[in-house]
């Protein structure tokens, strides 16, 4: 019997998959071992993404390769820093588009990969922010349809790759039969959702609102929010939907464009303006890049006004550059890192000036993320609180 350990930093959507793999070695007679010092196999889960997680992740395959077992490098670090991966010479290298050659493991299984269900919870509660077993998570599509310059993620993440709809719609069936409070509809690119598969995100939203307990809607990029914004109104306006999540990066049209994004975020204001108080329970968020190449304060100012007016959380990422970006090549100067914390810090400054916003630092910092989870719970009780009132 062979013995594995699991250790990671990856994002939502890679998590439930580690959970996959997890339950398809166990129920192939692999045992999961607490201790690192016990195992034959040691997977390691890299996120690339940020710099603060990659250098974690650079650790993590250090401290594998300091025991005696197998080491397995999977994720997205694998593609955004590749010579770093190689450099440190792990036995199997599985980027995270790849996932499905963690069934190559095992020869002959009981249980093929196919048999195992997909998982809606991570693999130990210390993998939670705050662990809340009344929310579990359904991943509808990993990588992403868009081919922003400065982005390492679709280095990482790869092509849009959405789910079969029906097997979505099993997986929230499910869920609600066993009475799950909420569901976190999660993915890399979530409102590009069955463009690849003939399909659409508000088709599919409306086909899991007729059967879901409620419901948080994740990573949908403002693009998406804007194609959509006809049809996902009277959909988001079900009581059952209690998040809307919409990135959108910065309200300037010049530097939309130069991101390969639509020029629409000004043209989103009266909408999610219209959201607003037309469903005062919705919680209202947002991520924002402060610091990209050639913006200006102004430019950044206009941006913080304009969430300030109408998000509930908002995550203020600081500008990173990484070596393999096509930002890289296009001729741009970049800001110098003691620039970028200045701004970054004025933002949040300023967004702290309106007490019934939640602001954080974006760049997935842990310890940041696991410090807005209690204060994002009382937040929707204030939220139900004024629909109520």
């Amino acid at each position: 019997m062979k013995k594995y350990y699991i250790k990671d930093n990856v994002c939502v959507p890679y998590k439930l998959i580690l959970n996959k793999i997890h339950k398809y070695l166990n129920a192939n007679g692999w045992q999961n071992v607490s201790s690192s010092i016990n195992a034959d196999i040691y997977i390691v889960g890299c996120c690339g993404a940020f710099h603060s997680l990659e250098n974690e992740s650079i650790n993590f395959i250090k401290d594998a390769k300091r025991t005696n077992a197998e080491v397995i490098v999977y994720g997205c670090l694998v593609r955004i820093s590749p010579e770093k991966i190689i450099s440190l010479k792990p036995d199997k290298i599985f980027p995270a588009s790849d996932w499905e050659r963690f069934a190559n493991l095992i020869q002959n299984p009981v249980k093929s990969f196919d048999m195992i269900p997909e998982a809606n919870d991570f693999r130990i509660k210390d993998e939670y922010r705050l662990y809340d077993p009344t929310k579990q998570f359904i991943f509808i599509q990993t990588g992403c349809s868009s081919n922003c310059p400065y982005c390492p993620h679709k280095l990482g993440i790869g092509e849009l790759k959405s789910r079969p709809v029906d097997e979505i719609l099993k997986q929230v069936q499910f869920l609600n039969e066993i009475k799950v409070k909420t569901i976190v509809i999660h993915g890399n690119d979530t409102g590009s959702y069955g463009t690849d598969i003939g399909y659409t995100y508000p088709k599919l939203l409306k086909k899991i609102l007729e059967i879901s307990p409620d419901i948080h809607l994740s990573q949908v990029n403002a693009d998406w929010a804007y194609e959509y914004r006809k049809e996902l109104f009277p959909l988001l306006m079900n009581k059952k939907i209690k998040e809307f999540q919409v990135l959108i990066q910065t309200v300037s049209n010049r530097l939309l464009n130069i991101m390969a994004r639509k020029p629409i975020v000004k043209s989103l204001y009266k909408y999610i303006s219209n959201l607003r108080n037309a469903k005062k329970d919705l919680l209202l968020r947002t991520d924002i890049i402060i610091g990209f190449p050639s913006a200006t304060e102004e430019e950044e100012n206009d941006t913080l006004k304009y969430v300030s007016e109408l998000f509930d959380e908002v995550a203020v990422h600081g500008f990173e550059l990484f070596p393999r970006t096509k930002i890289n090549e296009m001729g741009f100067t970049f800001y110098p890192q003691k620039e970028i914390d200045r701004r970054v810090n004025n933002a949040i400054n300023y967004l702290k000036l309106y007490p019934n916003i939640l602001v954080h630092r974006g760049g997935q910092v842990y310890k940041t993320l696991i410090d807005i989870e209690e204060p994002k719970n009382q937040l929707r009780l204030i939220k139900d609180t004024k629909k109520n009132g």
